[in-house]
């Protein structure tokens, strides 16, 4: 109980550290907050007011606990170019942005956990080097690239699925085949390591003399073991993911989170901006606690750590 404790109050320290970040960013834009709402043309008078409305004239420290009010009672403000509130624009975004995730991680699963446990238990066979050769282009590969030369090949070239957009599933394959397959060569990566390292300890040899079937030692005793820091690396992944993953939805013009953040950026939508970093933040630390929680289940040593 003390270490759940010990974890959430860790986590609330580190969302607030970076909700402090992420209200300091309205400072680091190169843009007048009021400027933008009024526009390139407006008067020093209409400027001025439109600050005083917004209480960009406050003192920084009441800007900040307005901000942290606002946020706890979910008003994440309202975007400068659109008017619109920015938590539920998020949200809206929040359903195709979790559906790319999802599909990727399949990617990530069907590919890089097949070619990781194989490589494990079989290191040098030649499932074992087709997946190592794999990994390494996985991981070479820029996403941005391997998107365009997907579009290219499987869209333009030979138009057997949509050139992007959002709506079935045909339009979900290549944004998840771009995202899945870096990730899957991370995953062939790390599993094979660890699984390898695993294969090899004590433990495993005393349940082999037990009269345990192979079988049952990968599944029972090496998988479980060695599956402890792709738990950590899925857990991140998926936050990243739900954060938005910016390029790949741009490339593919899909409607999530990633894109929205793009525009913002590129119109210089300072709410929106942060809105977007802090929903991405929480996202990361609420995950990485359930991945805290995760290993407690995964490996009774540390439930009480």
């Amino acid at each position: 109980m003390n270490g759940l404790i010990r974890r959430l109050l860790l986590a609330v320290g580190v969302w607030l550290g970076v909700a402090t970040l992420t209200f300091g960013l309205m400072y680091l834009v190169p843009a007048d907050p009021a400027q933008t709402m009024a526009g390139a043309q407006a008067d020093p008078a209409t400027v001025a007011s439109i600050r005083a409305q917004l209480g960009l004239d406050d003192p920084m420290l009441v800007q900040y606990g307005r901000y942290l009010g606002g946020i706890l009672h979910g008003d994440f403000g309202h975007s400068f170019v659109t008017g619109d509130a920015v938590l539920p624009t998020i949200l809206s975004r929040l359903p195709a942005t979790l559906l790319l995730a999802f599909g990727a991680m399949v990617v990530y699963l069907l590919l890089g956990v097949s070619f990781g446990i194989i490589g494990g238990l079989k290191p040098g066979s030649a499932a074992d080097r087709v997946g190592i050769l794999i990994a390494v282009g996985g991981v070479s590969v820029p996403t941005f690239w391997l998107g365009l030369v997907l579009l290219y090949l499987f869209a333009y070239q030979t138009p057997l699925l949509p050139l992007g957009g959002y709506g079935t599933l045909w339009h979900l394959i290549l944004p998840a085949l771009t995202l899945g397959i870096g990730g899957a060569a991370y995953y062939a990566r790390l599993l094979r390591a660890s699984l390898a390292d695993v294969m090899r300890s004590d433990y495993i040899r005393t349940a082999r003399a037990k009269g345990l079937g192979e079988a049952q030692v990968v599944a029972r005793h090496a998988l479980r073991n060695a599956a402890l820091p792709v738990v950590t690396l899925f857990g991140l992944d998926f936050a990243h993911l739900l954060a938005g993953a910016v390029l790949t939805e741009s490339i593919f013009a899909w409607p999530g989170i990633g894109s929205n953040a793009m525009q913002a950026i590129a119109t210089l939508d300072v709410p929106m901006i942060m809105g977007t970093v802090l929903f991405a933040a929480t996202a990361i630390v609420v995950v990485n606690l359930l991945i805290d929680l995760a290993y407690g289940l995964l490996d009774p040593r540390l439930r009480g750590a």
